[in-house]
């Protein structure tokens, strides 16, 4: 879904931007910028060309209930998307033993486009991190 689902406001940016890591070389299991953590950017979804993709993200440590704010950036065509994970919606991993971790993830899915560069800015309380990768 597309839009704001809760009355959260997008963060404001540094003067410099907020540092993007290349998330084209991660895993499966995703990739960690400042103390954000975000998934799958593996070959699944560089492959997929486009649409609906599921899409994670969690804090680097969880501290508490706070709504995750995403905003996917193509690159190319400078199209911008929002999307707002309520923090009500935070889900519990499992661990390869089957028991439940203390990893909360926030889960969903982001609308992507066909190709080209983009940037995947993600905000959850006070941390953000941002992934750029070529799809």
């Amino acid at each position: 879904m597309i839009g704001w689902t809760s009355p959260v406001s997008p963060p404001a940016t540094p003067a410099d931007g907020v540092p993007c890591v290349d998330a084209s070389q991660a895993g499966e299991r995703g990739a960690s910028a400042g103390a954000v953590r975000a998934g799958p950017f593996g070959e699944a979804l560089r492959r997929q060309r486009g649409g609906v993709a599921k899409f994670w993200v969690a804090q680097a440590r969880h501290r508490g209930a706070a709504d995750a704010l995403i905003k996917v950036d193509h690159v190319d065509s400078g199209t911008v998307a929002y999307y707002v994970r309520d923090a009500a919606a935070t889900a519990t991993t499992l661990g390869d033993d089957g028991r439940p971790t203390e990893d909360k993830i926030y889960p969903g899915s982001v609308l992507l486009p066909a190709d080209g560069r983009i940037r995947i800015t993600i905000t959850i309380g006070p941390a953000s991190g941002c992934f750029a990768l070529t799809l």
